[in-house]
Protein backbone atom coordinates (compact mmCIF):
# COMPACT_ATOMS: atom_id res chain seq x y z
CA UNK A 1 0.00 0.00 0.00
CA UNK A 2 1.46 3.36 -0.99
CA UNK A 3 1.92 6.25 1.38
CA UNK A 4 -0.70 8.24 -0.49
CA UNK A 5 -3.37 5.55 -0.15
CA UNK A 6 -2.54 5.20 3.55
CA UNK A 7 -3.06 8.94 3.98
CA UNK A 8 -6.36 8.83 2.10
CA UNK A 9 -7.56 5.88 4.17
CA UNK A 10 -6.75 7.59 7.46
CA UNK A 11 -8.52 10.76 6.32
CA UNK A 12 -11.47 8.68 5.12
CA UNK A 13 -11.72 7.02 8.55
CA UNK A 14 -11.63 10.40 10.22
CA UNK A 15 -14.35 11.64 7.85
CA UNK A 16 -16.52 8.63 8.73
CA UNK A 17 -15.97 9.26 12.46
CA UNK A 18 -17.09 12.86 12.06
CA UNK A 19 -20.09 11.85 9.94
CA UNK A 20 -21.16 9.42 12.66
CA UNK A 21 -21.68 12.42 14.96
CA UNK A 22 -24.33 13.87 12.64
CA UNK A 23 -27.97 13.11 13.25
CA UNK A 24 -30.81 11.68 11.20
CA UNK A 25 -31.01 12.13 7.46
CA UNK A 26 -27.87 14.27 7.32
CA UNK A 27 -25.86 11.32 8.58
CA UNK A 28 -27.14 8.86 5.98
CA UNK A 29 -26.79 11.35 3.12
CA UNK A 30 -23.26 12.36 4.11
CA UNK A 31 -22.23 8.74 4.57
CA UNK A 32 -23.53 7.75 1.13
CA UNK A 33 -21.87 10.77 -0.49
CA UNK A 34 -18.52 10.03 1.18
CA UNK A 35 -18.57 6.37 0.16
CA UNK A 36 -19.57 7.09 -3.42
CA UNK A 37 -17.03 9.89 -3.82
CA UNK A 38 -14.10 7.89 -2.43
CA UNK A 39 -14.99 4.82 -4.51
CA UNK A 40 -15.41 6.87 -7.68
CA UNK A 41 -12.01 8.53 -7.22
CA UNK A 42 -10.15 5.32 -6.42
CA UNK A 43 -9.01 4.77 -10.02
CA UNK A 44 -7.73 8.35 -10.54
CA UNK A 45 -4.13 8.44 -11.82
CA UNK A 46 -3.53 12.14 -12.55
CA UNK A 47 -1.30 13.46 -9.71
CA UNK A 48 -2.78 16.97 -9.88
CA UNK A 49 -6.31 15.61 -9.59
CA UNK A 50 -5.25 13.34 -6.72
CA UNK A 51 -3.82 16.31 -4.87
CA UNK A 52 -7.00 18.29 -5.52
CA UNK A 53 -9.13 15.41 -4.18
CA UNK A 54 -6.99 15.20 -1.04
CA UNK A 55 -7.39 18.93 -0.46
CA UNK A 56 -11.15 18.60 -0.87
CA UNK A 57 -11.22 15.69 1.60
CA UNK A 58 -9.21 17.71 4.12
CA UNK A 59 -11.56 20.68 3.74
CA UNK A 60 -14.62 18.49 4.33
CA UNK A 61 -12.98 17.10 7.47
CA UNK A 62 -12.19 20.62 8.66
CA UNK A 63 -15.75 21.76 8.07
CA UNK A 64 -17.22 18.77 9.90
CA UNK A 65 -14.90 19.34 12.85
CA UNK A 66 -16.45 22.76 13.23
CA UNK A 67 -20.13 21.93 12.75
CA UNK A 68 -20.44 18.57 14.50
CA UNK A 69 -20.83 18.44 18.27
CA UNK A 70 -18.29 16.51 20.32
CA UNK A 71 -19.33 13.59 22.43
CA UNK A 72 -18.64 14.02 26.16
CA UNK A 73 -16.21 11.09 26.36
CA UNK A 74 -14.11 12.12 23.36
CA UNK A 75 -10.56 13.31 23.70
CA UNK A 76 -10.48 17.08 23.56
CA UNK A 77 -13.97 17.45 24.99
CA UNK A 78 -14.48 18.58 28.56
CA UNK A 79 -12.64 20.87 30.88
CA UNK A 80 -9.22 20.51 32.42
CA UNK A 81 -8.19 22.31 35.58
CA UNK A 82 -4.54 22.79 36.48
CA UNK A 83 -3.89 24.07 39.98
CA UNK A 84 -0.39 24.56 41.37
CA UNK A 85 1.07 22.65 38.43
CA UNK A 86 -1.09 19.55 38.92
CA UNK A 87 -4.05 18.38 36.88
CA UNK A 88 -7.17 18.43 39.07
CA UNK A 89 -9.89 15.95 38.18
CA UNK A 90 -13.45 17.22 37.97
CA UNK A 91 -15.13 20.24 36.55
CA UNK A 92 -13.33 22.95 38.47
CA UNK A 93 -14.81 25.47 40.83
CA UNK A 94 -17.51 28.03 40.56
CA UNK A 95 -16.47 31.65 40.50
CA UNK A 96 -15.71 32.78 44.04
CA UNK A 97 -15.97 29.32 45.57
CA UNK A 98 -12.66 29.55 47.44
CA UNK A 99 -13.69 32.88 48.92
CA UNK A 100 -17.15 31.57 49.79
CA UNK A 101 -15.87 28.47 51.58
CA UNK A 102 -13.23 30.43 53.51
CA UNK A 103 -10.17 28.88 51.86
CA UNK A 104 -8.86 32.36 51.11
CA UNK A 105 -10.11 35.74 52.22
CA UNK A 106 -11.46 38.40 49.90
CA UNK A 107 -8.36 40.55 50.51
CA UNK A 108 -6.09 37.65 49.53
CA UNK A 109 -8.19 37.10 46.42
CA UNK A 110 -7.80 40.78 45.42
CA UNK A 111 -4.04 40.66 46.04
CA UNK A 112 -3.72 37.51 43.98
CA UNK A 113 -5.76 39.06 41.18
CA UNK A 114 -3.53 42.14 41.13
CA UNK A 115 -0.38 40.00 41.17
CA UNK A 116 -1.65 37.77 38.36
CA UNK A 117 -2.72 40.80 36.31
CA UNK A 118 0.81 42.20 36.54
CA UNK A 119 2.29 38.82 35.66
CA UNK A 120 0.01 38.31 32.64
CA UNK A 121 0.07 41.83 31.21
CA UNK A 122 3.45 43.12 32.42
CA UNK A 123 1.98 46.21 34.07
CA UNK A 124 0.05 46.90 37.26
CA UNK A 125 -3.72 46.87 37.12
CA UNK A 126 -5.03 50.34 36.19
CA UNK A 127 -7.07 52.15 38.83
CA UNK A 128 -9.75 53.24 36.39
CA UNK A 129 -10.34 50.52 33.80
CA UNK A 130 -12.95 52.46 31.83
CA UNK A 131 -12.03 55.55 29.81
Amino acid sequence: MSAQSTTVLSKYRELLRLISRLSGQKKTDALAEARNTIRARRAETNPEQLLQHQKELASKIGYLRIVTPRRPGEVGAGSFVVRDGNLVEGSGELKGARVADGTISMEEAHKRNDRDFKRFYGAPKPKNILF
